[in-house]
């Protein structure tokens, strides 16, 4: 039972360094297309307040373009004015050598 509490700890404590969520309204967001030589096909978003993470960029993240689904629920977000919750992935990186990570979920509430 000890080793259970103790590795659910452990996989929690890990969690929470990879995974960064962060709220507030989508204040910006900019389309970067496939030719874009710094950080292509991403959907790149600044939220009010900034982003907390100590492992990640604080003032923008990005959305794959390949996540469809997390698009257009951004846009919707944006679109409405409603807060989002963001979940960085401090190790999925779009611009290295900015520390701006990617956003590997996307909620939103009433």
């Amino acid at each position: 039972m000890k080793h259970k509490i103790v590795l659910g700890l452990f996989l929690s404590a890990l969690s929470s360094s990879v995974f960064a969520a962060n709220e507030g309204k989508i204040t910006s967001i900019a389309f970067a297309g496939a030719n874009m030589s710094s950080h292509p096909d991403v959907v790149q978003l600044q939220i009010e307040g900034g982003f907390e993470s100590a492992d990640c960029n604080t003032g923008v993240a990005a959305i794959r373009k390949s996540d469809t689904h997390l698009v257009s629920a951004a846009l919707a977000a944006f679109a409405m004015g409603k807060p989002v919750k963001v979940f960085l992935n401090a190790h999925d990186l779009y611009f290295p050598s900015q520390k701006r990570c990617v956003i590997s979920m996307l909620t939103m509430a009433k």
